[in-house]
């Protein structure tokens, strides 16, 4: 029965399938969560060990390999790193931008304020509470106060407009005096 299985295209098609099952669940896994090659090996392995649920999702996860693979053009690493999307500021609408805003601008600029200010002002790589609630008040207010034609200028230049200091920066300095 072995023999006559390997003899038939069917045959070596499962074989095949059998032998790349585990490879093609690693670039899935890859693909999918953006995991390093031994997470995703461990992950599958320990996955396929599950009764059932965990048997069925290792064979899904193999057909999403191999499809992932010949998208690729059967390039490995083109299939478990695909390339990042892109997106313009002038395409979103208005609650994809304030939750940009929210989730993006406002922890980016708390971010480099803490980080500026830690150069400064920091203490053993600690930052003083009221540094770092100055920080957190100013990217609240700042990412707020942001327009999208501020943000497209920053997206095609690099910077912003130069009248934004002026525009938001004495609103900002008030909302955040304490």
């Amino acid at each position: 029965m072995i023999t006559g299985l390997l003899g038939s295209t069917f045959g070596l098609m499962i074989s095949a399938f059998a032998l790349f099952s585990l490879p093609l669940n690693v670039i899935a896994l890859m693909h999918l969560w953006g995991w390093s090659w031994f997470g995703a090996l461990v992950g599958a392995i320990l996955f396929a060990c599950i009764p059932v649920i965990g048997q069925l999702g290792f064979l899904i996860l193999a057909v999403m390999g191999a499809y992932y693979v010949w998208d690729a053009n059967f390039d490995w690493h083109k299939a478990a790193y695909p390339s990042t999307k892109t997106f313009s500021i002038s395409t979103l609408s208005e609650p994809e931008l304030e939750r940009f805003k929210t989730e993006v601008v406002r922890p980016g600029f708390e971010q480099a304020c803490k980080a500026e200010a830690l150069k400064t002002v920091g203490f053993d790589g600690k930052l003083p509470a009221r540094a770092a609630s100055q920080c957190e008040c100013f990217a609240m207010n700042f990412a707020a106060k942001l327009t999208r034609a501020d943000m497209i200028a920053f997206e095609k230049d690099g910077r912003y407009p130069d009248d934004l200091q002026q525009r938001v920066g004495s609103e900002v300095r008030r909302a955040c005096q304490n």
